[in-house]
């Protein structure tokens, strides 16, 4: 009798789709599961979080709130991404989808296309089907580039003197073979301010770790190094506040280099453009 009852259970428990011992989607997400529940992201700072598909954790959702009008840059990285079947997907305050990029097996760092955001909340959801991994997670806030600044007026055409019936001279631009040129007006060297050329080939990184030094600060540069071609002397640039960013060392992911600006600085500028070859 007992055996009769344990198949008719068993196979009761098959009818109904259960497998022994499954544990059901998104069971044991620790509180970050949904839309409702997600847990705050603030900007410029790195988050460390799991996600494990076997143990019923496959949503972690994060929101973050912009300080204001700017550009966001949402960046990932999965330590163990081969064992993922997995995505990061950006919503807005509605719900609707922005981004998404699928996790590839063969690669650690993700990085979003830069956008503009309002005050207001947006969301980040990490969806693994398969598989678990370590990530860290983070989104980077920066204020709008400044406006063009106008093209400076032409300066007048110089006045030729009356020389009392003398020869004139004429202007250095405008002067031909055979007539009397003006000395050109002396004009002070351009200055170097570290920024890029058009047309250089650059490649971005972001400062993930500050240290002062003295009125400078020793940081931490991810998403540049070796593999990337970028070595210490590399030409590198600090977009929001035009400064130039010193390279010392470089490792495979990484580089350490030193900017004359404060942490406070940093943590709303932290985005660095380096000259590659």
């Amino acid at each position: 009798m007992l055996r009769k009852l344990f198949i008719l259970v068993l196979l009761a428990a098959l009818a109904g789709g259960c497998r022994p011992n499954e544990i059901p989607y998104n069971s044991n997400t620790g509180h970050d599961g949904s839309r409702d529940t997600a847990s705050q992201l603030l900007v410029n700072t790195d988050r460390v979080d799991s996600i494990s598909a076997p143990d019923g954790d496959n949503e972690d959702w994060f929101y973050f709130l912009p300080p204001e009008n700017g550009i966001i840059t949402v960046s990932a990285f999965f330590d163990t991404p081969a064992e993922l079947t997995a995505s990061v997907t950006i919503f807005d305050g509605f719900g609707r989808s922005l981004f998404t990029q699928p996790i590839n097996p063969n690669q650690n760092i993700y990085e979003f296309q830069p956008f503009e955001v309002k005050p207001e909340r947006y969301f980040i959801a990490v969806i693994s089907t398969k598989g678990k991994s370590n990530y860290t997670i983070r989104a980077g806030f920066a204020l709008p580039p400044p406006p063009p600044e106008p093209e400076p007026e032409p300066e007048p055409e110089p006045e030729i003197p009356d020389t009392g019936g003398r020869t004139r001279c004429v202007p250095a631009d405008r002067c031909k073979r055979g007539e009397r040129c003006c000395k050109p007006t002396p004009t002070a060297p351009p200055v170097d301010d570290g920024g890029i050329a058009a047309g250089e080939k650059t490649i971005r990184g972001t400062i993930v770790l500050v240290t002062p030094r003295d009125g400078k600060s020793d940081v931490k540069i991810n998403g540049i190094g070796k593999r990337n071609g970028v070595k210490p002397g590399a030409k590198a640039y600090l977009r929001g506040l035009k400064l130039r960013v010193d390279i010392y060392a470089c490792q495979q992911t990484f580089c350490q280099a030193m900017i004359k600006a404060t942490p406070e600085d940093l943590a709303r500028y932290d985005t660095v453009d380096v000259v590659v070859e």
